[in-house]
């Protein structure tokens, strides 16, 4: 690790944090970070060693990065891209806009919700709430002009991020922490593929062999030429004709009722995903058969159960529905699988963190880790609790949400799949679990309002992306203890420039109107309205809302039927997980869990389809050689499109700082 590497990778990760949001929702010119594989990153890296490397070593080559210090500079910013993304931009609305919304709900007034949310969450709008909250939702600034630093109402923040601020950063710590646990298991023990790591890697590593693959340049050029194309016709729709990479099949959708109940009518409408394509290539056939079949499955069934009255799919978020105990109940899994597998390895990561020689040989960046992690793990419970929630209740919660990125960045190690556009909210399963009379208003909208922030985002997770960084790191000879502890201090401090950042954004433009950070920031509170309105009904809401300790435990009342869903996907994904450690030729991976049938797993479909009988038909019909010789293709395909999108944020950036226009 070079003095250079780690101030350009501290450069380029703190110019995200000015960039992302300005990006996102100012000029709206394409997501930096809309999944775990990062156009800014992945793109900015084809952009470099296709033309930014070879124009710098023409002339001359001095100072230009190239091998383990490209390397670095990667891996910093890909951790990087966890921080600016969701993680950040889902906290000041998530909680201001209830003051805004409280405003227009009277049922919400009536009921005086927001007096149950700990107050040292929210902003303090008691002083100059004009300009505090309602410059916050329709902006400050007058016309093209930008408001001044000093105009942002920063007293207003200062109680909220007195709390949010360390949590945040509990959170960004466990997660490196827990990254460098898990590292020597998954990739040298259980030797996880990596595909988005190994495609870094393969543009990074020195003897640049992919370069000299035609089929490389090939499947490149021809990727890159049509969403070039495609970005074109936004702008002259005249002059060029548009490639379409959907494709409309609904004529047949009367031929499958059942699929349209359960909510599967995007099956019908398949797109083509190149990165998807090529990845789905690297992968096994279990992982691409699971993605090909449990959308479908899914749907299946779920119409079934439509059929019978019995509804799967959630209508309103963070409410109690079978679909989300579905998902938590496949990540709990999961999770029992891979610390199975990994247990004694763990086990002695463990006794390590507490000074005891276990005889084993175990990596100190492992048992750093661990103790990060675990320093990171007691914070977190301590200001949970300065929000009202006692220990077991914060410990629970915590370990929810762990659970979820330790998973998400799991399944993205031995899959690749880099969209994750399913949802577990902590705070919803413990409701299930534990029931509305033993929670009480005050500790359900706490928890609720804290998965709004930490829990919108897991497909642009601090923990998996931090984990694809090590993996590239390792693969180019990197010393991984050296660089989580550098990842350390750099998510640390680009937590600490995102934030003020994004405010200062939000409050000059106003808070975007619409989407999905805005349309969830209503979800806590009006779910905790309709479970008082139920405790009134049935006349629990004094014995709810009394202050009581660990007596509240004798009111444990659980949703079976939702505890039902929860336990009928653990048992099937540890089942899934037995059967792939018991049989060779197992079909069925537990990676459906994740998906199921939601939006991300519909999409990625036809895509996953496509890879994995390119791959079935180069190995059945050319053998072992000819499925070698198509991996640069394979690496072109992925390339072309992670620059392909990266063109229109450039573009839209370009023509903001020079013309004024948006797009």
């Amino acid at each position: 690790m070079t003095k250079r590497g780690i101030a350009v990778g501290f450069s380029v990760s703190i110019a995200l944090c000015f960039w992302c949001y300005f990006s996102d929702h100012v000029i709206r010119s394409g997501a930096l970070v809309g999944d775990l594989m990062p156009t800014v990153v992945y793109g900015g890296l084809v952009a470099f060693v296709v033309a930014g490397f070879p124009l710098l070593r023409r002339r001359g080559g001095a100072g230009c990065l190239h091998g383990r210090e490209l390397a670095l500079v990667v891996g910093l910013f890909l951790a990087a891209c966890g921080v600016p993304g969701r993680f950040v931009q889902c906290l000041p609305g998530s909680i201001m806009l209830p003051h805004h919304d409280t405003r227009l709900r009277p049922g919400w007034r009536e009921e005086r919700v927001l007096d149950y949310v700990p107050p040292q969450i929210l902003p303090d709008i008691s002083v100059d709430e004009n300009r505090r909250l309602n410059g916050f939702v329709t902006g400050l600034a007058e016309g093209d002009r930008h408001i001044a630093l000093g105009d942002v109402p920063w007293a207003a923040w200062a109680r909220p991020l007195l709390f949010w601020g360390p949590l945040l950063l509990c959170f960004l710590a466990a997660s490196v922490g827990l990254a460098a646990v898990c590292h020597r298991q998954w990739a040298h023990h259980e030797q996880l593929p990596y595909p988005i790591s190994v495609f870094a890697h393969s543009l990074i590593e020195p003897s640049r062999a992919v370069y000299r693959s035609r089929l490389f340049w090939g499947g490149f050029l021809f990727v890159l030429l049509i969403a070039l194309n495609n970005y074109a016709c936004r702008w002259w729709p005249t002059v060029f004709i548009p490639v379409s990479l959907r494709f409309d099949f609904s004529a047949i959708s009367s031929l499958f009722p059942t699929l349209v109940k359960g909510k599967g009518m995007t099956l019908f409408y398949p797109r083509l995903l190149f990165p998807v394509v090529g990845l789905a290539y690297f992968l096994g056939s279990d992982i691409c058969f699971s993605m090909v079949v449990g959308p479908i499955i899914y749907c299946f069934v779920a119409g079934i159960f439509q059929t019978y009255g019995v509804e799967l799919r959630p209508g309103r978020e963070m409410a109690l529905s079978i679909e989300l105990f579905l998902y938590s109940g496949g990540y709990f899994g999961i999770l029992v699988m891979l610390l199975y597998t990994g247990r004694h390895f763990y086990w002695h990561v463990l006794g390590r963190s507490f000074g005891r020689d276990t005889g084993e040989p175990v990596p100190e960046y492992a048992v750093w880790g661990m103790r990060v992690a675990m320093a990171a793990g007691v914070g977190g419970v301590l200001l949970l609790g300065v929000a009202g929630l006692n220990p077991l209740l914060a410990g629970a919660y915590l370990g929810l949400a762990l659970m979820v990125f330790v998973v998400v960045s799991r399944i993205v190690a031995e899959t690749g799949i880099f969209n994750i556009g399913t949802f577990v909210f902590p705070g919803v399963v413990l409701w299930g679990w534990l029931g509305e009379t033993c929670l009480g208003p005050q500790r359900l909208v706490t928890m609720l309002v804290l998965s709004a922030v930490l829990m919108l985002g897991p497909r642009t997770a601090p923990l998996p992306l931090v984990a694809q960084a090590i993996k590239l790191l390792d693969l180019s000879g990197v010393d991984v203890g050296r660089f989580a502890k550098v990842t350390l201090v750099l998510v640390a401090v680009c937590l600490v420039v995102a934030l003020p950042v994004t405010l200062y954004w939000q409050y000059d433009r106003g808070t975007p109107s619409y989407g999905w950070p805005r349309t969830v920031a209503t979800y806590p509170l009006e779910n905790t309205v309709e479970s008082i309105h139920r405790l009134k009904a049935q006349g629990r809401f004094e014995r709810a809302v009394e202050p009581r300790g660990l007596s509240r435990l004798m009111d444990l009342s659980p949703s079976w039927s939702h505890v039902t869903a929860f336990m009928v996907a653990a048992t099937l994904a540890i089942g899934f997980g037995v059967g792939r450690l018991l049989f060779t030729h197992w079909p069925l991976h537990p990676v459906v869990f994740l998906f199921l049938g939601g939006y991300a797993a519909m999409h990625m479909t036809f895509s996953f389809l496509l890879g994995w009988l390119i791959k079935v038909g180069a190995t059945k019909y050319g053998g072992a050689r000819t499925y070698q010789r198509l991996k640069p293709l394979m690496i072109g395909l992925i390339a072309g499109a992670m620059l392909g999108r990266l063109v229109p944020v450039v573009v839209g950036t370009v023509r903001y700082l020079v013309f004024g226009e948006l797009g």
